[in-house]
């Protein structure tokens, strides 16, 4: 009965794996700016195993960003 209301809504992409559309540059001078560069450069070695954010590759590199993004917006508040 209610079936016929039941809409289709697509493949769930959760919000960390949207691709980012944020510039490495600009999100990393903002994270400086916030006293997050320590954070930024512990999470790329540790948890990425690089030391540039640019040596990631595309997938993985919208990942860190995307990681970065929600840790600047938590601490920003």
């Amino acid at each position: 009965m209610h079936h016929q209301f039941h809409k289709t809504l697509g493949a769930y992409v959760p919000e960390h794996v949207t691709p980012s559309s944020t510039s490495p540059l600009k999100l990393k001078s903002a994270v400086d700016k916030a006293n997050l560069g320590e954070m930024w450069d512990m999470i790329l070695t540790l948890d990425y195993g690089v030391s540039n954010v640019n040596e990631l590759p595309h997938d993985r590199r919208d990942e860190f960003l995307n990681v970065m993004s929600l840790l600047l917006q938590a601490f920003d508040r």
